[in-house]
């Protein structure tokens, strides 16, 4: 009986091994596609913070459209899944988009009290996969949007599988030590991502959360924040930081364990990541092929080259013999190759 039990627990063992490698390895063939949504096209702005994934297989991932894009926004195209990383306004967007305004000081449209991620989500028929309490929060915003409640995402296997294109959009919770997988119809392999941990806070503004509301001065409850961890088919990991400080398991649990070789790095100021930070996490902690910094909070670039005596300026400066950076111009699409090398990047 014991003999039956060890082998019963090492097939399952190397069923989960071989399943998790197809993701890993996937295809070992074509590029991913990373474009980024901001204010201004050829620019890396204040507010940009939107960038669209698509594999080799078709899978398409709209990652925090925040304050830069809506569901009217003609570059978008298909989006077949949605990632938030937390509830703050500049993420998941509290105002529309509007055309005019400075890469330092763009402007902002109406305000969207169902906020921009939910109506792409509503619009699009996404896969929205939220940390914390969020997907119950955007199921309810996508319920104001089109009337009725959207399903629970469907999951199968180990792999929590689910296929897209959708025929309607639904809600998945997806916090760290979780993951789910988007296949595109027909596929041999998904899009496996996982959620990690990031410390920052995730409460909602006041002016999202329906009635009854929130008392003044305080914000709803979001539950916890979060990174992800993107696998895509090609072998490329991409690691999505998410608003956060520094913390060890950057270290011992992201960069051992899920080997990311592009870091999207949220890097600003106050709330997040500063510079200094950010250049030891890249040189010590994760040391990825490439890194995107994104979240500036700056008019980091002018004529697409980044300005002198900006964050991102200094970030460069200090990395560049460590990493290669990938600045996440607006409308300016990047191709990686499985080891996380930008395709025709200088």
């Amino acid at each position: 009986m014991r003999l039956r039990s060890v082998v019963v627990a090492a097939s399952i063992l190397f069923m989960l091994w071989t399943s998790f490698g197809s993701i890993a390895s996937g295809q070992s063939s074509g590029l991913v596609k990373v474009t980024p949504f901001g204010s201004h096209s050829g620019e890396l702005c204040r507010n940009d913070r939107a960038l669209l994934f698509e594999d080799p297989t078709g899978v398409r991932i709209l990652y925090d459209p925040g304050r830069t894009v809506d569901e009217t926004d003609g570059r978008l195209g298909d989006v077949h899944v949605m990632l938030l990383s937390h509830a703050h306004n500049d993420h998941i967007g509290d105002v529309r988009p509007s055309p005019g305004g400075t890469c330092a000081a763009p402007a902002t449209g109406a305000a969207n009290a169902n906020t921009n991620f939910a109506a792409i989500a509503s619009l699009k028929n996404a896969a929205v996969l939220a940390p914390g309490e969020l997907s119950t929060y955007l199921s309810r915003k996508i319920q104001n949007i089109r009337g009725s409640a959207p399903a629970a995402c469907a999951e199968g296997g180990i792999d929590n599988t689910f296929d897209v294109p959708l025929p309607a959009p639904c809600t998945a919770s997806l916090r760290p030590g979780g993951s789910r997988t988007a296949r595109r119809g027909g596929a041999a392999s998904g899009v496996r991502i996982a959620a990690v941990q990031a410390i920052h806070s995730n409460g909602v503004a006041g002016g999202l959360v329906d009635s009854p509301g929130e008392a003044p001065g305080l914000s709803g409850y979001g539950g916890s924040e979060s990174g992800f961890v993107i696998t895509f088919t090609n072998g490329l990991a991409a690691y999505l930081t998410g608003d956060t400080g520094m913390f060890g398991d950057m270290e011992t649990i992201i960069s051992r364990y899920y080997h990311p070789n592009l870091v999207v790095l949220n890097m600003s100021d106050t709330v997040t990541l500063g510079p200094n930070e950010a250049i030891f996490m890249m040189k010590s902690l994760i040391r990825p092929r490439s890194v995107m910094p994104s979240h500036v909070n700056e008019q980091a670039t002018a004529g697409g080259i980044v300005r002198g005596g900006t964050r991102v300026d200094l970030f460069q400066l200090f990395v560049r013999d460590y990493v290669d950076v990938v600045l996440p111009l607006s409308d300016v699409t990047r191709t990686f190759d499985g080891s996380g090398r930008c395709a025709g990047c200088r």
